[in-house]
């Protein structure tokens, strides 16, 4: 007889597949390899022997071994910015670069399957711009970033499920914090107001209005399209052309991924509008809209679109 039965092995379902999102940088990755990891240890049930531990580090360890397989055929997942220097000209040909596997979102609480791990999901630590950072990490420091920092499993449990020592375990954690710490500026949010301004804005079609609320410096990111700009004036061109060649009438819909403010942004309003796309942001050091995330992406949008509604 078998040491677990389906329901308990199904109650690790989110746990892992926000483990495996944390490792491979897409939800819908995630997804998969967390059915994936339910198969192989519903398949491997005999094997389980909790004298040796838990059920669910026996889990995660599985989890953890079918992202590294998927590692290897895509070891990190960039925006724009990792891959050239800018380059975005406004009425240019927006040309997407469907081969690259981009890095993207999770709505905020997709994965929390519990009041620690949803405490946990809105610490700053899970930011998106940390989710990148992960990126650059191996696979054992993301693993043990997520494990302790997200997840909250002690240093023996992760050292289990990374197959290591506890001291490995350990000195990958502390470098993953340090690599975190450095490479990552700590993405301030926009000011109280800035983002719903913004919606307002972009409703408008108000180019002028969208100029106030954005830095000087800001970046504009359009994955899958691989040109992206920095600074004010071309993302204000690229604005002005958007609505002389798409139209003016615009409406939004609020959304959070990993505790940063977006919106999904359709074309028209009412029950006529069509999606268009999902927008992030993060702030600068004095709270004026900093970073720009566009997204085309129709199966993300409809699951931003699915969580915001059953939020509401």
């Amino acid at each position: 007889m078998t040491a677990f039965d389906e329901a308990e092995l199904s109650g690790l379902r989110r746990g892992l597949t926000a483990f495996c999102y944390q490792l491979l940088g897409s939800p819908f990755e995630a997804e998969d390899a967390a059915q994936d990891a339910l198969e192989r240890s519903w398949r491997a049930r005999d094997t389980f022997d909790p004298a040796k531990g838990s059920l669910s580090t026996w889990c995660y360890r599985i989890a953890r071994n079918v992202c590294v397989d998927r590692l290897r055929e895509a070891p990190r997942r960039p925006l724009p910015r990792d891959l050239q220097d800018p380059g975005l000209e406004a009425g240019a040909p927006l040309v997407p670069a469907l081969d690259v596997p981009w890095l993207l979102p999770a709505p905020t609480g997709w994965a929390a399957v519990s009041d620690v791990e949803g405490r946990a999901e809105r610490r700053e630590e899970v930011r998106f711009a940390v989710t990148a950072m992960l990126q650059y990490l191996s696979p054992v420091q993301r693993g043990a970033f997520v494990l302790r920092d997200v997840i909250g499993l002690s240093a023996a449990e992760t050292a289990a499920v990374l197959e290591v020592s506890v001291a490995s375990a350990n000195s990958a954690l502390q470098r993953a914090r340090t690599a975190i710490a450095a490479g990552v500026e700590r993405a301030k949010p926009p000011a109280p107001g800035a983002v719903e301004g913004y919606a307002r804005a972009i409703e408008r079609a108000d180019v002028s209005a969208l100029a106030s609320l954005v830095a000087d410096d800001l970046v504009f990111e359009m994955p899958p399209v691989p040109d992206w700009s920095i600074g004010v004036a071309p993302y204000l061109a690229f604005m002005e052309h958007l609505f002389s060649w798409r139209g003016v009438e615009w409406s939004t819909t609020p959304i959070s991924a990993g505790g940063q403010p977006g919106f999904l942004l359709y074309r028209g309003a009412g029950e006529a509008r069509e999606p268009h796309t999902l927008q992030l942001f993060d702030g600068d050091a004095g709270g004026a809209i900093g970073h720009v995330l566009v997204y085309r992406h129709p199966r993300l949008f409809a699951l931003f679109e699915e969580t915001a509604a059953a939020v509401r």
